[in-house]
């Protein structure tokens, strides 16, 4: 039953007994009337006694019904357990500024677990430190919403739309987020462990110091976004989009992020070790001062982007495409550099040895831009 048409049915039920009520009293005075006029005016005692028995007891069956029905309503109101809010024609529940905020700050988080809000508008609606764990969002409107510091553990927010919404500090462990609109959303100090963000839409969104570990972002679209110093470790990222992202200090250790667009991302200080980055679109992006030990950046676009300072350590670069590469200063030791393409790289006190894929007259040419090979 959905809670917009739950209340319209209550107050035609009010409006009826009212009616039935006016009703019998206009019937009664008709028939007082019309006793008055057959005893001209001198009704006999038990006619007059009779009367007034009926009288009395219409008034009281009346208003022992209004008294039940007047009860009945803040308990239907209240219950949320058997509320589900999937009617397209909901506008903003605004019944008394704001009826979702009235019905979450009376009902018991047992009734509100078991409610669903699907297809709800709830733009702008102000849902700071409110605790909706394991409820049901889905193509919810949350647009505008302040939802600082709420409560969705386990949350279905699937196709949800929560742009521009508020979600600072929200608890979304385990939540499904997947194909909702985060548009500019703030998650900055966000609990995303575990979520689901798949083909989610995530572009200028803030979620600066964000826990995401293990959470599900395959497809997902992170452009423009800023995700510094964010905990993205061991996430699953195939394909997703971080083209021009802030990625400063983010942590991508363990993460599966093959076939990823990081173009002209910022990924200075950034935290890669072990990450699997295989046919990632790194060109012109910034990694400067990055931990990649034992990444493995086989086949990748690394094109203009810029090592300086970088640990490479282990890493494996097979058939990436390093051409005009900064490697400055980088720590390339120990790095399997198979067909790796190094026309124009960069490589003043880049150190270099038992690398694989390296030519004696490779090694030689480096070493003359200023490459240093500590196995000679």
């Amino acid at each position: 039953m959905a809670l917009v048409n739950q209340k319209n049915s209550i107050f035609y039920q009010e409006a009826k007994t009212k009616l039935i009520s006016l009703f019998k009293q206009i019937i009664m005075a008709a028939m007082g009337i019309v006793v008055m006029l057959l005893t001209n005016g001198k009704p006999p005692a038990v006619v007059v006694g009779l009367s007034f028995c009926l009288v009395a007891f219409f008034i009281a069956r009346s208003e022992q019904k209004r008294i039940l029905q007047k009860s009945q309503f803040p308990s239907q109101t209240n219950n949320l357990s058997a509320v589900t809010l999937n009617d397209a024609e909901i506008n903003k529940l605004s019944v008394h500024q704001d009826l979702l905020q009235q019905l979450v700050d009376q009902a018991s988080e047992e009734q509100l677990s078991k409610a669903h809000f699907i297809l709800a508008n709830l733009s702008n609606a102000n849902l700071n430190n409110v605790n909706l764990d394991d409820v049901y969002f889905s193509g919810t409107d949350l647009s505008n919403a302040q939802l600082i510091n709420a409560s969705f553990l386990n949350g279905n927010f699937s196709g949800a739309n929560l742009r521009n919404a508020n979600l600072s500090n929200a608890h979304l462990i385990s939540a499904n987020l997947s194909n909702a609109h985060l548009i500019s959303a703030n998650l900055s100090n966000a609990h995303l462990i575990s979520a689901n963000l798949s083909s989610a839409n995530l572009s200028s969104a803030q979620l600066i110091s964000a826990n995401l570990s293990d959470a599900n972002l395959s497809d997902a679209n992170f452009s423009n976004a800023n995700l510094s110093d964010a905990n993205l470790s061991n996430v699953y990222l195939w394909n997703s989009n971080f083209n021009n992202a802030q990625l400063v200090g983010t942590n991508f250790s363990g993460a599966y992020m093959n076939s990823v667009k990081l173009k002209n991302a910022n990924l200075s200080n950034a935290k890669l070790m072990d990450a699997k980055l295989s046919d990632a679109k790194l060109k012109d992006a910034n990694l400067s001062n990055a931990d990649l030990r034992g990444a493995d950046l086989s086949s990748a676009n690394l094109n203009n982007t810029n090592f300086s300072d970088a640990n490479l350590k282990d890493a494996i670069l097979c058939g990436a495409n390093l051409e005009d590469a900064n490697l400055r200063n980088a720590d390339l030791r120990n790095a399997d550099l198979r067909n790796a393409n190094l026309k124009n790289v960069k490589v003043e006190k880049t150190r270099f040895g038992w690398n694989q894929g390296f030519s004696e007259q490779m090694k030689l040419e480096l070493e003359l831009m200023g490459a240093i090979f500590e196995d000679n």
